[in-house]
């Protein structure tokens, strides 16, 4: 219940009993007429409850007359309106001097540890979460707004202008000498193996190989009886002699996988096993680059390039799906062929937005400072020095202003919109005065009425 309905309630309820406690109008009449006790009481009440609502209307009078005119009353009343410069001269004054005087707000402010109260916004108030949001959206905003075509169209020209200097032979054999490298090597033939062994694998290869042992079965009986018969006694069918191949192959990759990844004290014969595969892998690879014809090829990446890339759409794309993280278009495509493939079956297809390249070093970089200032007591000095500082500087040099600022605001507020804005703000503590009135103005009649009769008690 708010403090107007309280005060409100108390008045009108000292009122109801302030006319039924009245003598000869009360039903308490009689009751009380019998003894001069009762009759004590009754008048006690009465002056109290009187008293009451007297105090509770003189303070409805006085709290309603700050904002308006109470009863259509205009004799000294609506104050706020009538002296509205010296309202604003008061809180001016009490703002500048009290409430934001600089001397007050550093007290209070070097007695806070503002180090720890970071440290707790970080790890207690989810503050971590709510930066990374905040520069996510920051960055978000930054990149939003930058022109990807013209970014690209500039791009564009030096990459294919770079393109044209390219020096093929000079890029060749940087490969070949990082290629054949020995570790280099050890992992590039270890993955061959590894990818040659999944073709093996497959299904299309395995019916592949089986069909051209069928065909050199053939091609091997002929005509010959003999030879059927001998492949027969040995039960030598395709599938057999596949699997055989199978197991072969397989056991001769895993022992060269073997050989390539073994570390550390090895016999002779495994060492130069791994060394000749090597040695000749190594000479495959720079008898190939040494026969490659670098000027040719690069005329035709050239002449590729030029009539199937599009460097700046290429790059124009790379921008908006990595920096601005907008779905790629290609994808968009691709849903659409499938919609236009199968219209019966439509579905809604929900696309997920890639996360830009730049988030995750961002958010690390946030968590990395951030754990670097919670653990370092350095770290924790030196903001709370320099924050204390940078509050008392502000304070100094923007102090003066204040009194213009309050001042400023208040002058754009209307006289009826001053008046409830302030009656907003205050109007509830205010009703407490109207609580207080009426419960002071029943004491003090109850007090005055024993005075009185003590009085006319031993006097009269």
């Amino acid at each position: 219940m708010q403090n107007k309905t309280k005060a409100t309630a108390t008045l009108i309820t000292s009122a109801i009993f302030a006319a039924g406690t009245l003598p000869g109008f009360s039903p308490l009449t009689n009751f009380a007429a019998a003894s001069q006790l009762g009759n004590f009481f009754l008048n006690l009440f009465n002056h109290g409850f009187i008293a009451a609502t007297i105090g509770g209307m003189a303070d409805w009078f006085a709290v309603t007359a700050l904002f308006r005119k109470p009863l259509g009353i205009g004799f000294h009343t609506e104050i706020l309106r009538r002296s509205r410069g010296k309202v604003a001269d008061a809180i001016i004054e009490f703002v500048e001097k009290d409430l934001l005087a600089p001397q007050n707000i550093m007290d209070l402010v070097k007695d806070e540890d503002t180090a720890k109260l970071l440290t707790d916004y970080f790890e207690q108030h989810q503050g971590r979460e709510k930066i990374k949001s905040l520069a996510n959206e920051i960055f978000k905003e930054l990149f939003a707004n930058t022109d990807s075509a013209e970014i690209s169209k500039a791009v564009a020209p030096i990459l294919e202008g770079e393109l044209n200097n390219l020096d093929a032979r000079k890029i060749i054999d940087a490969t070949v000498k990082v290629v054949t490298n020995e570790r280099n090597g050890r992992k590039i033939l270890t993955t061959l193996l590894e990818t040659g062994r999944k073709i093996l694998r497959s299904e299309h290869m395995q019916e592949t190989i089986l069909q051209k042992i069928t065909e050199l079965r053939e091609a091997y009986e002929g005509d010959s009886t003999g030879r059927a018969l001998v492949l027969s006694t040995l039960n030598l069918t395709d599938e057999k002699i596949l699997t055989i191949l199978n197991e072969s192959v397989e056991q001769k990759i895993s022992d060269t996988i073997s050989i390539l990844n073994i570390r550390g004290m090895v016999d002779t014969k495994t060492a130069d096993a791994a060394k000749n595969l090597l040695n000749n892998f190594s000479n495959f690879v720079k008898t190939s680059a040494a026969n490659f014809d670098a000027k040719t090829f690069h005329a035709e990446f050239q002449k590729l390039f030029s009539e199937k890339f599009d460097a700046a759409k290429y790059f124009e794309t790379w921008i908006n799906v990595n920096v601005k993280g907008e779905i790629d278009p290609a994808i968009i495509e691709k849903i659409q062929r499938q919609k236009a493939a199968n219209p019966q079956h439509s579905r809604v297809v929900k696309i997920e937005k890639q996360n830009p390249i730049w988030q995750a070093a961002i958010f690390d970089l946030i968590d990395s400072k951030i754990d670097e200032f919670i653990k370092s007591p350095i770290l924790q000095g030196k903001f709370d020095k320099f924050t204390k500082n940078f509050i008392e500087k502000m304070l100094s040099e923007y102090h003066g202003q204040i009194p213009n600022l309050i001042r400023e605001r208040l002058d754009k507020f209307s006289d009826d919109e001053l008046t409830e804005f302030v009656e907003e703000k205050v109007s509830d503590d205010l009703q407490m005065i109207r609580i207080n009135g009426s419960v002071c103005g029943g004491l003090v009649g109850m007090i005055l009425y024993i005075v009185s009769f003590v009085i006319n008690y031993y006097i009269g």
